[in-house]
């Protein structure tokens, strides 16, 4: 390859990745705003898990709801069938990752959590999986073989999952009423907390 078919490979790939994020949005229906209430009105834990790049996305979700004042957490899958399965029950909320939804460490740990009175929700690119049927809401999180590395890879696939989560989290931090004076009481430290001072400075403390 030379120098000119590296750049354009390069653009071509990040062009796709933006149509990608381009179909995650007009693919989000009622669905959508039934988890964001759900998330929002979560009177015990949101607990999020997948495995490999989703298990990476799970992560992240659960990270930035954390930060918007919600009790969320992240389970690595791996734990969760030995023992913190026990974790989710009644008043609880499970989100799950799994790009096709046929993985069965997702599935047994959906099942588990369901029979414990949680409220299963999945993200999937398949809406008919196994994992879809035990969820009570479905999320689809379309993929776009282009975007996709050598349309195997979870390039955008991955990158359609933390932006809705980044949705998300925006609406169910806006209906909770978190605010960018307690952001930037949790965020002692580092640049969020200087941001959101000169926010509130500038009268832009609530949303």
């Amino acid at each position: 390859m030379n120098d000119n078919e590296i750049l354009a490979q390069g653009q071509a790939l990040v062009r796709a990745e933006a149509e990608a994020l381009q179909q995650i949005a007009a693919a989000m229906d009622d669905s959508f705003v039934q988890a964001a209430r759900l998330v929002a009105t979560c009177p015990g834990c949101i607990l999020v898990s997948g495995a490999g790049t989703s298990g990476a996305m799970a992560k992240r979700l659960a990270h930035l709801l954390g930060t918007c004042g919600m009790k969320a957490f992240y389970i690595p899958i791996s734990d969760a069938l030995h023992g913190e399965s026990a974790i989710p029950g009644s008043g609880d909320v499970l989100i799950l990752l799994s790009k096709a939804g046929k993985s069965a460490d997702i599935n047994t740990f959906a099942r588990i959590a369901r029979e414990r009175g949680a409220t299963v929700i999945a993200w999937t690119a398949n809406p008919e999986s196994e994992l879809a049927g035990l969820s009570h809401i479905v999320n689809r999180i379309p993929t776009y073989a282009a975007a996709e590395g050598d349309a195997l890879l979870p390039f955008g696939s991955t990158l359609a999952a933390g932006a809705f989560g980044d949705a998300l989290t925006l609406i169910a931090k806006t209906l909770r009423g978190f605010d960018v004076a307690t952001l930037a009481q949790t965020h002692p430290l580092g640049g969020a907390n200087e941001l959101a001072r000169q926010k509130q400075q500038s009268g832009g403390g609530h949303g």
